[in-house]
Order: C-alpha cells, then structure tokens, then sequence
C-alpha cells in the first residue's frame, strides 16, 4: 500500500507534537525538582517533629530480617 503525501506530513507533524510534549512535561519536572529542592533548603532543620523513614517495628534489623519466606 502506499503512503499518501497528507499521511506523511500529518506523521510529521504528530511526530513534532510528541516531541514538544515530552519537552514540555520535562521542563514541568525539572522546574517542579528545582522548586522541591528550594523548598527543602528553606525549612529549618525540624529533627524530631518529622516522622523517621524506618518502619514502626522497634525490633534490631537483625532480629527483623531473620525471618525466612519473605522477599
């Protein structure tokens, strides 16, 4: 089957379209990272009133990994 020339060009152009989408949505993300990280640097240090990372077992990691059968 052939292409059409409109086929071609229409390709084209949803080619370009994608393209600056995707550039879009990259400056989104770069500038919503920046802003993060200004953020991050703005707040004072807070230890203590933040919630840790760890999870709520009070358990020794060595006594938490001894299980067998989970991955």
């Amino acid at each position: 089957m052939r292409t059409r020339t409109r086929q071609v060009v229409r390709m084209l152009a949803d080619m370009r379209h994608a393209a600056h989408c995707r550039a879009l949505r990259n400056a989104a993300t770069q500038e919503a990272m920046r802003l993060a990280d200004e953020e991050a640097r703005a707040e004072p240090d807070a230890s203590g009133t933040e919630p840790s990372d760890t999870a709520s077992d009070s358990r020794p990691p060595s006594e938490a990994k001894a299980r067998s059968g989970f991955h």
